[in-house]
């Protein structure tokens, strides 16, 4: 295939492929964006319907508890009630009748027309209000006794359901209100929905229609009586519209058009407000997108076929010179640079070639470079690796005096006891002035201080098995140091408890756990004496949900490098005068090593010692010792 027929190719696919794709993503975009614009505007139509019927309801509602406050009408004559119901009546337009209750829920006063003629002589105003009929003003009292029976005495009126008049078929709802205070009864009206049909008719513009649902997703209102008559139910069509207490989106087909909708529920009437609009006309604005751009569509193809073969010919030797570049590179070198001076897209090209060729040359460096770094994080693994290995290693070297000292506490237990019994009886039976008393109370002195340092012995020697059970770990350190607040009073020590938020809970032995921490305060509170600053802070963090690292920072005196490698052997001691064993810190690192944790230390001479230990948490669901 010649260079012309492939250009001319790839220039079509270029040219097609692009504007397709933008028009494809052109129209997608300006779908979605139309979609959410009409549905934001059906939304807020709705909200305004929903707030209008609301209104229009119930300001009667308001209007019939503030004529119940102004004045006591069931205190009234029968003249006086009459002519109080008569205000109430003229009010407004589309009352159709009004009724006075007593406690007993009877009806004791009324106002409705049933003699148009008469009642204009009495007064205009008559004539806004529609003829009622004996059977509608007999079910007006029932449902309005009922509805006032319903009335809690928190609520000073209620709306009822809406329904058809019996006569007159029109959409009508009753509203009560009830008398305040301690007074019974209320006072009820019929208010007819002709104005919120009227309303809905006007606000369907074009091919938009509103209409109004009852609580079960019936049609209520929408403006054509016809069809307000029939009650269409629309629970099945519109998802979520029954019952709906936010606003809300939905499709639905009506007579094979598809319909887009928005709702919003009527405040306290259980309504629903909705706004819909046919899908194709909502949607009109994209159907002429979509001729503009086939059509442009259409004029980049001629355009692209009239000037193929002069981009053919004009590309040619310019691609060949770029061909070259893309295989010095392939050879390795990526030294190289394309001179190709144009302002078209050829001359882009070479520059983007350059570019590339620039980049990977930073590229390799940049491998090289990371080359060296994995060459350090290699020697940092390795690092930590050693540090285990130390750790391993000491942990069988603590093992192994271990044994030993096993041997020697097995060994020395039974003549020691001997030594001590044969002291004690010899003090009892020396009188107290006798000068040998004081040289065999030192002896028995000594020997129950061999006796000490024989049961650390056991301690460092026997594995501990040790009850793993759920444990409050800030609790247990508050109570260590609580048994050492008069010590860390008495020394001046100021101490900081930076605990994790929250509970903290580890796994195992309370006791054990204890006599861990209290050597270990009891050794910061050595080191911190004569001290001029004596701070200790007391830290603790959960690791990975798992772990649990407890921190205790000193500012004591420190511990020179040299001897942190065997700061956890036996009887070995940094202290400047011999107060102890010298088992302490061994006896811990073997009661963390039984809890399956670890425990390190860094210290800086003259500056302060860290102890870190890592201990397993316990399971969220364990109870707390």
């Amino acid at each position: 295939m010649r260079i012309r027929t492939r250009l001319l190719l790839l220039l079509i696919a270029i040219a097609a492929v692009p504007a397709l794709a933008v028009g494809l993503l052109a129209w997608r975009d300006a779908e979605r964006a139309l979609s959410e614009a009409v549905a934001e505007q059906h939304r807020r139509t709705a909200r305004a319907e929903a707030e209008h019927a609301a209104t229009h309801v119930l300001s009667l509602a308001t209007e019939l508890g503030g004529a119940l406050v102004h004045q006591e009408p069931l205190a009234l004559g029968p003249s006086e009630a009459q002519e109080f119901l008569i205000r109430v009546f003229l009010r407004r337009d589309r009352i159709a009748q009004v009724g006075l209750f007593d406690a007993r829920g009877e009806l004791t006063a009324s106002v409705f027309v049933d003699d148009p003629e008469a009642f204009a002589r009495q007064e205009p105003q008559f004539g806004r209000h529609d003829t009622v009929a004996a059977r509608e003003v007999e079910d007006f009292q029932r449902r309005s006794a009922g509805l006032l029976s319903q009335v809690s005495e928190d609520r000073a009126y209620a709306v009822s359901a809406p329904y058809l008049t019996a006569v007159r078929r029109r959409p009508a709802v009753v509203v009560v209100a009830r008398a305040p205070g301690t007074r019974a009864g209320g006072l009820a009206a019929e208010l007819g929905l002709e104005d919120l049909s009227q309303r809905l008719a006007m606000r369907g513009v074009g091919n938009e229609r509103v209409f109004l649902l009852d609580g079960a997703g019936r049609l209520l209102l929408d403006g054509e009586p016809e069809r307000e008559r029939r009650q269409e139910d629309f629970s099945g069509k519109l998802t979520g519209v029954a019952g709906a207490k936010q606003t809300g989106l939905a499709d639905y087909e009506e007579e094979g058009r598809a319909w887009l909708a928005a709702f919003s529920p009527v405040p306290e009437l259980g309504w629903v407000a909705v706004v819909a609009r046919p899908r194709e006309a909502a949607l009109a604005p994209l159907h002429a997108l979509a001729r503009s751009t086939f059509g442009v569509l259409g004029l980049t193809l001629v355009g692209v076929l009239a000037l193929a073969p002069l981009l053919a010919r004009a590309l040619a030797r310019p691609i060949a010179r770029l061909a070259e570049g893309a295989r010095e590179l392939a050879r390795g070198n990526l030294a190289h640079r394309i001179s190709l001076k144009r302002r078209d897209e050829l001359g882009d090209l070479a520059r983007a070639f350059n570019d590339m060729g620039q980049a990977l040359e930073q590229a390799h460096r940049e491998l090289l470079g990371f080359n060296e770094q994995l060459a350090a994080q290699v020697e940092e693994r390795t690092r930590e690796l050693q540090q285990t290995q130390v750790q391993l290693s000491r942990s069988q070297r603590l093992a192994a005096m271990g044994d030993l000292a096993a041997g020697m506490a097995h060994e020395m237990n039974n003549p020691l006891a001997a030594v001590l019994g044969n002291v004690q009886l010899m003090l009892m039976d020396l009188p107290e002035e006798d000068p040998s008393r004081r040289m065999l109370g030192t002896v028995h002195q000594q020997a129950q201080r061999i006796a000490s340092i024989v049961r650390e012995l056991q301690l460092l020697s026997e594995r501990q098995q040790l009850g793993r059970l759920p444990l409050d770990l800030h609790r247990m350190l508050q109570r260590v140091l609580e048994s050492r607040d008069a010590e860390l009073s008495l020394v001046g020590v100021r101490v900081d408890c930076q605990f994790h938020p929250g509970e903290v809970k580890v796994l195992g032995d309370t006791q054990a756990l204890g006599d861990v921490f209290g050597r270990l305060l009891g050794n910061a509170l050595n080191a911190m004496r004569d001290r001029p600053e004596r701070n200790l802070v007391l830290s603790t963090q959960v690791v990975d949900a798992e772990l649990v690292r407890v921190e205790m920072r000193d500012t004591g005196r420190g511990i020179a490098r040299e001897h942190l490698e065997r700061i956890f052997n036996p009887f070995f001691t940094t202290k400047q005068q011999w107060t102890g064993k010298g088992l302490s810190l061994a006896v811990c690192h073997r009661v963390i090593e039984d809890h399956g944790g670890t425990i390190s230390l860094d210290s800086h001479e003259g500056v302060g010692t860290t102890v870190t230990l890592v201990l397993p948490a316990a399971p969220a669901s364990g109870g707390l010792v």
